[in-house]
């Protein structure tokens, strides 16, 4: 019921835009919100993620790309194939892997210069499988009243768009957990980016044997400092890519997701869960660049610290870590982003006490994978357990005329238990829009 009335509100809410923008679909005033768009719109801001693989995530639209899709109906073409191999050396979880591919094509409609409305479906194939994996509808009504503010019901911008690190998000989900249905608020300004939402898993009808099933999150980041160097102009041709670019940022990130598991109608004799994780730190980025070249170099450092805290009727239980981190990414793009690639490297220190995470990488977790996932939860299913790890990520992508690869590879080094795990992802990506009408 409650996601229901969330969903009615934001369709109350696209009405009265749709209402107090009518004259939006004066082509005189089109053009003067397309030409403002381009000033200062906040959303065209750079903002940093955490996921290394960022080829996957899908950027949300602009007031710039809502000024494109008015009144016109565009069929999205998303497809990828995919290849996980999981080698855990270690006891938190046993080796596996998947291979497939994912379809997901997309009607596209602009309802107006603010509203835009997608319709299609998801389908995931694992190969050695006679069946789907997954065949799911998507819908979304996204809703941006202003620049800095973006309102997405239905399907959401889910995944790698939530910007978490492999603590709290791990990146296999993407395989098996690719849609997210709830809804989401989205903000980009100078100073602050922020992504909060509820992804509703299992819809509970009464009196059911079974449980209701949400995630909840919230991730924001402020801007606590920024220094650029511009380019300097060239005298004779006016144009300003002789200097190399520097930029230094300073931001303050913040997390907190619940997995919730539970019911006020259910029949089922079962404990109410809920896990809690929160990430508390500094993330500090150096970037400098040739704009003749259009390469770039980004040195950044995380200092993050991990809480969680799981509730049932029975147990109550805390966890914390801590996880430094040095990475290095060395890229190009062209400024008709025919082609990029990036390489990408992260070296970390990883100190988990007791820690667990519902979503997050189990090659993390202070505890065995298989006993804590079931529920309900038990005082056995903790394991006093302290973990030292050294971490290593390698990745590379490359994009080449909508068409994107990537290759990441994870390696987790237990100092205590001598063992190391092995994460493998490869995926190649086609993305393509066309304009019917």
């Amino acid at each position: 019921m409650k996601h229901n009335a969330a969903v009615l509100a934001l369709l109350v809410a696209l009405a009265a835009g749709v209402g107090a923008h009518a004259q939006g679909t004066d082509s005189t005033r089109i053009k003067q919100l397309h030409a403002k768009s381009y000033k200062t719109d906040h959303s065209l801001l750079p903002t940093h993620g955490y996921g290394t693989l960022q080829m996957l995530e899908d950027a949300p639209l602009r007031q710039r790309d809502l000024l494109q899709a008015c009144r016109h109906l565009v069929l999205d073409i998303d497809a990828a194939t995919f290849f996980f191999d999981a080698e855990y050396a270690t006891p938190v979880a046993k080796g596996y892997s998947a291979v497939g591919f994912r379809l997901s094509p997309t009607l596209t409609y602009g309802i107006n210069e603010r509203a835009l409305l997608r319709a299609g479906f998801n389908a995931i194939v694992f190969a050695g499988m006679d069946s789907l994996q997954l065949l799911r509808p998507s819908l979304s009504l996204i809703y941006k009243p202003s620049r800095w503010l973006t309102i997405v019901g239905g399907t959401l911008y889910g995944g790698f768009n939530h910007r978490l690190d492999a603590p709290v998000y791990d990146p296999s989900r993407w395989l098996f957990h690719y849609q997210e249905d709830g809804l989401q608020v989205l903000t980009a300004t100078r100073r602050w980016n922020s992504d909060t939402w509820i992804d509703w898993h299992h819809y509970l009808k009464p009196w059911t044997a079974d449980q209701e099933a949400f995630t909840a999150g919230t991730r924001h980041s402020f801007r606590l400092l920024s220094w650029t160097q511009k380019p300097a102009n060239n005298a004779e041709t006016g144009h300003s890519y002789v200097t190399p670019l520097q930029r230094f940022v300073l931001d303050m990130p913040l997390h907190f997701v619940v997995d919730h598991r539970g019911g006020e109608v259910k029949t089922i004799d079962t404990n109410t869960v809920s896990t809690f994780n929160e990430r508390v730190g500094l993330h500090a980025e150096y970037r400098f660049r040739n704009t003749l070249s259009h390469s770039h170099t980004l040195l950044s450092a995380d200092l993050p610290v991990y809480f969680y805290h799981l509730e049932d009727s029975d147990l109550d239980t805390p966890g914390k870590a801590f996880y430094p981190t040095l990475g290095i990414e060395d890229g190009r793009r062209n400024d008709d982003s025919r082609s990029q690639w990036a390489v990408k490297g992260t070296l970390g220190f990883w100190h988990g006490d007791h820690y667990f995470s519902a979503h997050g990488s189990p090659a993390l977790w202070s505890v065995n994978a298989y006993s804590a996932l079931h529920m309900p939860a038990s005082a056995a299913s903790i394991d006093a357990d302290v973990r030292n790890l050294i971490t290593l990520r390698v990745a590379y992508e490359h994009e080449f005329k909508n068409l994107q690869l990537g290759l990441q590879v994870d390696a987790y080094h237990d100092l205590d238990l001598h063992k190391t795990d092995l994460l493998i992802g490869f995926y190649m990506r086609y993305k393509e829009h066309f304009r019917l009408f």
